[in-house]
């Protein structure tokens, strides 16, 4: 792995639910220090009270200063303008955000360093942060987002290729769409953190006061609830199982009311990470009821590696990147299909088949992930 470096690495929000940014800054700062930017927008706000609330916590954040959040990484919040399409406000964005980065990389230590972008929307600031090095990390196709300017996303995108020394990317998908862009575009699968959600399988780890009492068998499921989750196919799914209880944990951002009108489905809301082998304890199958679109075919959901490593059966609809485990994982596409898949899964709770699905990502931890893109990093 990489050491003695400097990195500022652009992202989302540090107390947003972990990523694959978190994960893989976090095997860094080990050995490197990290200056984490927290997001700087991707949409236009609304006159929403969601969005309002979000600007005046990213105020408060500002005014705060950089937060040492683990040793060698530290969290910065910058005030933008969010409106990256506006010209005025790009040059007022520029000047500002790469004024105030350098200030703190100085008090850091950091006048030199290498710049990571999780998010395509660092073109215009990269000239004039003068990094040593670019790397573009591609985890998403950002035009494919349906709340998202999918010309704008694409536009920001090709810049930010253009000025990359490498783009890495986590899925087959988006490999095959950044490649031709990109003469040193490579293919990183996410990793996970086995030990952690491994957990789930030991005695001394207590089952979260929520779910306990909740009839057996547990379907559940964790992640953002959102317009790539298939919330009519597992109505249909819970309907059809009356006697199955189906978990959701996570945040919603779109209309569940038609799951919440089922007695046996049960929206916990956010927990956190640290939970979730608990959680896992006392799910019967992990889900992935993604929808089959444009958006998730380039998808390569870290849950799928987790649910495995907690020796949790699967069921998921066939995203590219499930398939790929099809040895141990199920699939369905109708309502139909998904309950077969599920009947078979919550079967197939012996102990070898447990250990069968965990052996298939003991080797894929993100400290061999960043290994692999350490390697790659310095041969630029």
């Amino acid at each position: 792995m990489m050491s003695g470096q400097n990195i500022i690495c652009f992202a989302n929000d540090w107390d947003a639910d972990p990523t694959s940014k978190h994960q893989v800054m976090r095997v860094l700062a080990r050995e490197n220090r990290v200056l984490w930017v927290e997001s700087i927008g991707l949409r236009r706000p609304g006159a929403s009270a969601g969005d309002a609330s979000r600007i005046l916590k990213k105020i408060r954040k500002f005014i705060r200063g950089p937060v040492c959040v683990a040793p060698n990484l530290h969290v910065v919040t910058p005030l933008v303008i969010p409106y990256h399409d506006v010209k005025i406000a790009a040059k007022f964005n520029a000047w500002f955000l790469v004024s105030y980065l350098k200030s703190h990389a100085r008090r850091l230590g950091m006048s030199q360093f290498q710049l990571w972008a999780f998010m395509n929307n660092v073109a215009p600031y990269i000239r004039q942060l003068q990094p040593q090095k670019v790397i573009y990390y591609c985890v998403d196709d950002w035009s494919a987002f349906s709340y998202l300017d999918s010309q704008l996303m694409a536009k920001m995108e090709k810049e930010v290729i253009e000025l990359s020394d490498v783009v890495i990317t986590s899925a087959d998908k988006l490999y095959e769409s950044k490649r031709h862009l990109h003469p040193k575009t490579f293919l990183i699968p996410h990793g996970v953190d086995g030990e952690h959600f491994s957990k789930a399988r030991l005695a001394t780890t207590l089952i979260p006061k929520e779910v306990d009492g909740i009839p057996s068998p547990i379907i559940g499921f964790w992640g953002l609830i959102h317009d790539w989750i298939d919330i009519d196919l597992m109505y249909e799914v819970a309907l059809r199982r009356p006697e199955w209880s189906f978990v959701f944990i996570g945040q919603a951002r779109v209309d569940c009311s038609a799951l919440q009108s089922l007695k046996n489905v049960y929206l916990l809301g956010g927990r956190s990470y640290d939970t979730l082998p608990a959680f896992a304890k006392c799910f019967t199958v992990g889900v992935m009821p993604f929808k089959m679109n444009r958006l998730t075919e380039s998808v390569n959901p870290i849950k799928l590696r987790e649910y495995l490593a907690a020796g949790l059966p699967v069921v998921s609809t066939p995203i590219p990147e499930a398939r790929a485990y099809a040895h141990v994982v199920r699939f369905g596409t109708s309502a139909e299909e998904f309950v077969k898949a599920l009947d078979d899964a919550v079967q197939d709770t012996g102990g070898q088949a447990v250990h069968a699905r965990q052996e298939a990502v003991s080797k894929e931890t993100w400290l061999a992930r960043v290994d692999q893109i350490s390697e790659i990093v310095a041969q630029v």
